[in-house]
């Protein structure tokens, strides 16, 4: 191989760890939006019930709130789906131990954990 025919190699592997890189990023970037957005609906449930609290409100009825719950579960939904996404792409896969490991390894680099031919 010829020291062109490696530089070549080099930046061909530099721009395909890159692109890795910007997609995973482009992820995390979704889930801390939606993670935000969930804050807020969070703390939009939470003022109701305040207000029901300090007699501002004569009562919160399950209607009032529903929505927000169903919107909280989809965009966890949404993270969770994103997170197993990211694994996909960085190639890594996630440990009894909460750790991630690369999807080749044969034991965590965490814990020791061994992991067997179907994990």
């Amino acid at each position: 191989m010829s020291f062109m025919d490696k530089v070549k190699s080099g930046f061909s592997e530099a721009g395909s760890k890159a692109k890795i890189v910007v997609e995973v990023n482009k992820l995390k970037l979704q889930n801390s939006n939606k993670q935000k957005e969930i804050e807020k609906l969070h703390q939009s449930i939470g003022r109701l019930f305040f207000l029901k609290a300090v007699g501002r409100l004569e009562e919160v009825a399950e209607s009032d709130y529903q929505s927000d719950v169903a919107e909280i579960v989809r965009l966890e939904h949404e993270i969770e789906e994103n997170k197993k996404q990211i694994k996909t792409i960085a190639n890594e896969k996630d440990c009894v131990c909460g750790k991630a490991s690369p999807l080749d390894a044969r034991f965590c680099p965490s814990c020791g954990h061994t992991f067997s031919a179907t994990d």
